[in-house]
């Protein structure tokens, strides 16, 4: 473990939420995890369709966690601070697990998920991908991904919280909403030890 207090401190952080949240379970459409989304999934109601609003919503956080889930595998294998690995890995396992449960509600209500990132992901994560195992890699994916992105997607849900009408996907929207609030608390106490 780091001999820095500050960053023992994030590890230690990143590792309890990480425990508290629930680690990973089956990935998306193409990741092989061979499992599901768990008993803490609650049962989906099939019968109800999602609003025009509601489907575009759910499709957009659907993209956006593939992209969380690929470009933090990426921070995980690369970054040379052992707190971003682990806040990295703590992002793989649960965007894993809110993947499935958003894509079997979206499977339960008619929805086609989305088969890949899209275009403006896949730029984003090979420009993170072009750089080389370094303090500005770590630095670039916890103030990008980290907080940024969290940001940025915490307004989304926010936004779909108070328009959405369907009940399975609103409990969805809370649960996420509450894991993406941490994920983006961690980002920037991390954040202010890689500066320091």
């Amino acid at each position: 473990m780091s001999k820095n207090p500050a960053a023992r401190a994030v590890l230690l952080s990143s590792l309890g939420l990480a425990a508290v949240l629930g680690a990973g379970c089956a990935g998306y459409p193409g990741m092989r995890t061979g499992m599901g989304a768990g008993p803490g999934a609650p049962a989906v109601v099939a019968s109800t369709r999602l609003s025009a609003a509601e489907r575009e919503f759910a499709i957009k956080a659907a993209t956006q966690g593939f992209y969380e889930v690929e470009v933090s595998k990426l921070a995980a294998e690369r970054a040379v601070n052992s707190g971003v690995r682990a806040y990295a890995q703590m992002m793989v396992n649960h965007h894993i697990q809110a993947n499935n449960e958003l894509v079997a509600l979206m499977s339960a209500k008619g929805v086609a998920p989305p088969k890949g990132l899209a275009a403006d992901k896949k730029t984003k994560l090979h420009r993170l991908a072009s750089l080389p195992p370094s303090a500005a890699f770590d630095s670039g994916y916890v103030r990008v991904v980290g907080i940024e992105d969290h940001r940025t997607n915490i307004a989304v849900f926010e936004r779909a919280k108070r328009e959405t009408k369907d009940r399975d996907l609103l409990a969805w929207i809370d649960r996420t909403l509450f894991t993406l609030r941490n994920h983006l608390a961690a980002a920037q106490s991390l954040a202010g030890t890689l500066e320091g």
